[in-house]
């Protein structure tokens, strides 16, 4: 009778894992209305806006609002200047957009715009104190900040403070400067994960840094070095996906949660691997939209226009 009970309880302590498995899964959103190889993205109240620059030939540039609860698409008014490879951020009702790349010419942009979503007007709000692609940008309590990217200054944290109409540079530089990283935002940190360093290679690290001390610190770093991947905070913790490697020449469909201080598989992407691919993630979804499916040369031919999402 003890092992009848035993045995019972065993296949209802299987049964509940399955179940609390099965409730984390991907699923599709409505696709994009046109595949880009290439976006980032930006949430402002319950809205995402997703951008991609004028990449290639017959691509145009893109910029249009995702609704996040509705699951739907709406097109906006696209930057006046043909730009890509640049960083978005919102914060007190504006999109900001800033550096890049020049589509006619590859130039490093100083460019720093402001797009108003109720007059659907774009405003230019001055240059960057040197020109930057790659990077990220966050927005807190008035002020833009530029982290990591391609540039002079691409090591330092810089902040553009709306207030005064000026830069400052942040004392402590970025540990280990990165281009095409993937980034969250967790209370007064930015979390940055792999990338590609100074010299050229993709890394594993991952790094905060925090938004009122300016101090940086590290996180376990990722299983292995990608480019281009998406981070993001969920309810269960810090999730991260895709991205390309160019060590094995692999676009990843890996997906992988950071449980104490290791890094768990999850259920992968579905659809096969993604990089540099806009992203969100909320409490109870991560979002990854457009990208590339193939890896180096072959990124800008192969643009995706899936939206897929994970509920943990």
């Amino acid at each position: 009778m003890h092992r009848f009970f035993t045995s019972v309880l065993a296949l209802l302590l299987l049964s509940i894992s399955g179940l609390v498995s099965a409730q984390a899964e991907w699923r599709q959103g409505t696709a994009l209305p046109t595949a880009v190889p290439n976006a980032v993205a930006t949430e402002m109240d319950g809205k995402l806006f997703i951008m991609s620059g004028k990449l290639g030939q017959g691509l145009r540039s893109f910029f249009e609002q995702y609704d996040i609860r509705g699951d739907g698409w709406r097109p906006l008014t696209p930057l006046p200047v043909g730009l890509s490879h640049f960083a978005i951020a919102s914060g007190t009702g504006r999109v900001f957009v800033s550096g890049g790349r020049e589509n006619d010419n590859a130039r490093l942009s100083t460019d720093l715009w402001m797009y108003a979503p109720d007059t659907a007007v774009w405003l230019k709000l001055g240059n960057l104190p040197s020109s930057r692609a790659d990077h990220i940008s966050v927005f807190d309590r008035d002020r833009v900040f530029l982290i990591g990217g391609i540039g002079k200054d691409a090591g330092r944290v810089q902040s553009y403070n709306l207030g005064t109409g000026k830069w400052d540079n942040w004392k402590n530089p970025m540990p280990i400067p990165v281009s095409n990283a993937a980034f969250t935002r967790l209370g007064d940190e930015v979390i940055v994960a792999g990338g590609k360093s100074t010299s050229g290679r993709p890394v594993k690290a991952v790094q905060a840094f925090h938004l009122k001390t300016g101090e940086w610190r590290q996180l376990p770093p990722l299983p292995i070095a990608v480019i281009g991947g998406a981070l993001g905070v969920l309810r269960d913790g810090l999730h991260f996906a895709g991205g390309f490697s160019p060590a094995s020449g692999k676009v990843m469909d890996s997906h992988n949660r950071l449980v104490g201080d290791r890094w768990q598989r999850q259920a992968p992407m579905p659809g096969g691997g993604r990089h540099r691919m806009a992203y969100h993630a909320s409490d109870d979804k991560f979002i990854l939209i457009g990208g590339a499916i193939g890896g180096g040369f072959y990124a800008l031919f192969t643009a995706s226009d899936r939206v897929s999402i994970f509920t943990p």
